[in-house]
């Protein structure tokens, strides 16, 4: 029995959730077989594991059925039965902390009923106390347009209770939560093409898009609404922004611009939604193709400090994102942000899962001293790394390579150069693209070397414009380290 679904429900649920499930198999309500109740006091016991060897089909079978021969089909349905009722207990518990699921269910069944006065009590409580004093989170737009489609039905059935507008408002919500649900999965769509080189066969998605979101009407209608009191509009505008920003990765004044109207109209936002949209910034950000505006690490270092200052660097249950956490490490450690290294391993580092926590303290030590220009200690540190995770030993590779500049060993960057395109060669997972991007970086820090020495003007104002011009990894770093070569030429 160690390894159906309905032992593996239960090593998810708490000491509260279990005591909760028993008494939810008491419930003649819920449940009507006695032989599902005596199974779970049989093994309730075992909790949290779960694994103790009376769990034991037959060992299972003598507790329910003392001296009785075993019978596999008699049990295999009372755990089919069980595990349907632990199935159903999840699905109770998490209505239990829906309250919008709830009054949506409440409202319908009043409908049905033609129970139209207390229907109206209660709709018009729950707008005035729930939706219109409450932040926005992901579903709001869509949960507030359900909510008012109940409303409308009443008034079909019962003329009497007309409600002024009630189809135009939830026109205006359902307009709302599809640029909404739209920029976020814009936002996927961006990562599929941009982190897993996958794009769609037509130009659908950017066709519309464009015609949408590009259009001049819109944007100036959005902006005046923008100026007004009107929550709805200000929160969807950051959407709108989003996309467009998507939709002109050239334009580096759009990034601006979402990132303004989101930090003008945050107060509005959840924290949960918050968080994602934070990522959505980043994402945006990564897509700005012209540098000349702006850095990226320093503008991405301040997003991570945001986060940390509006107290949403973790997630809603306090745990630690992994992909952030070294995302944070990282720009930190370019920027040669030690002090906010040493913050993050004092404050954040102990809370990450524990089987991540050897990796990931030497993630950490890697930048840090990296951070300090203590080279040869990062360099030590990024070779200590045991897991295979490709997005780790990636990043520490091409943090090897800028160590072997930073360090002038044009011996060390030729030996790692070698190495890292085998990495990138032998590992099948990796896209094309993606091949591209680090081999360009590779041979870009190979001409700076060569620029170190030969200091040719020429040569240094034909790689500027190629760098400038072009896209791969690394990119601030390299027009960094030109600026210096240009500077040491110059002087």
């Amino acid at each position: 029995m160690n390894k159906t679904s309905f032992l593996d429900i239960m090593r998810a649920l708490n000491k509260e959730e279990l005591k909760r499930f028993e008494a939810f198999l008491n419930s003649p309500y819920f449940n009507t077989r006695n032989n599902v109740v005596n199974l779970f006091s049989s093994i309730k016991k075992y909790a949290p594991e779960f694994t103790h060897k009376m769990l034991d089909k037959e060992e299972v079978w003598k507790k329910l059925f003392p001296g009785k021969k075993y019978n596999y089909g008699i049990l295999k349905n009372i755990i089919y039965d069980i595990t349907k009722l632990a199935e159903r207990f999840l699905e109770v518990e998490d209505l239990n902390y829906n309250e919008m699921q709830r009054m949506q269910n409440l409202l319908n069944k009043l409908g049905e009923k033609h129970l139209e006065n207390i229907f109206l009590n209660k709709y018009n409580t729950f707008e005035k106390n729930f939706l219109k004093s409450s932040k926005f989170y992901d579903s709001y737009f869509r949960d507030y347009a359900e909510l008012k489609v109940h409303r409308f039905t009443v008034q079909a059935y019962n003329p009497n209770h007309y409600s002024k507008l009630i189809s135009t408002h939830i026109s205006e919500l359902l307009i709302f939560d599809f640029i909404v649900k739209f920029g976020n999965n814009f936002n996927n769509v961006y990562i599929e093409e941009a982190e897993h080189n996958q794009s769609s066969s037509t130009e659908f998605i950017r066709l519309f898009s464009k015609t949408i979101f590009n259009d001049k009407t819109l944007e100036e209608y959005f902006n005046k609404m923008n100026q007004g009191s009107d929550r709805n509009f200000k929160i969807s505008n950051i959407f709108f922004r989003m996309i467009k920003c998507y939709m002109n990765p050239e334009s580096t004044e759009l990034y601006f611009e979402f990132k303004k109207t989101l930090f003008e109209n945050d107060k509005y936002i959840s924290e949960s939604a918050l968080r994602g949209l934070y990522a959505c910034l980043g994402s945006t950000l990564d897509n700005c193709k012209d540098l000349s505006k702006i850095n990226k690490n320093r503008e991405l270092f301040e997003l991570i400090c945001h986060l940390n200052e509006k107290n949403i660097f973790l997630s809603a249950a306090g745990k630690v994102i992994p992909s952030l956490y070294l995302l944070a490490v990282k720009t930190a450690g370019a920027l040669k942000e030690t002090a906010f290294i040493e913050k993050m391993i004092s404050e954040f580092l102990p809370r990450i899962n524990p089987d991540l926590l050897n990796n990931f303290t030497i993630f950490s030590r890697t930048f840090l001293y990296f951070s300090k220009n203590e080279f040869d200690k990062s360099m030590e540190f990024s070779n200590k790394l045991s897991i295979d995770s490709f997005q780790m030993k990636y990043i520490l590779k091409n943090l090897q390579i800028i160590i072997s500049f930073e360090k002038d060993d044009f011996i060390m960057f030729q030996y790692l150069s070698d190495a890292h395109k085998h990495f990138l060669s032998n590992n099948k997972s990796v896209s094309s693209s993606y091949k591209e991007s680090n081999m360009k970086f590779l041979n870009y820090t190979n001409s700076l070397f060569k620029l170190r020495e030969s200091k040719n003007k020429t040569e240094i104002g034909f790689t500027e414009r190629k760098i400038h011009d072009d896209t791969f990894v690394n990119k601030q770093w390299l027009i960094e380290k030109l600026k210096e070569i240009r500077l040491t030429v110059n002087s």
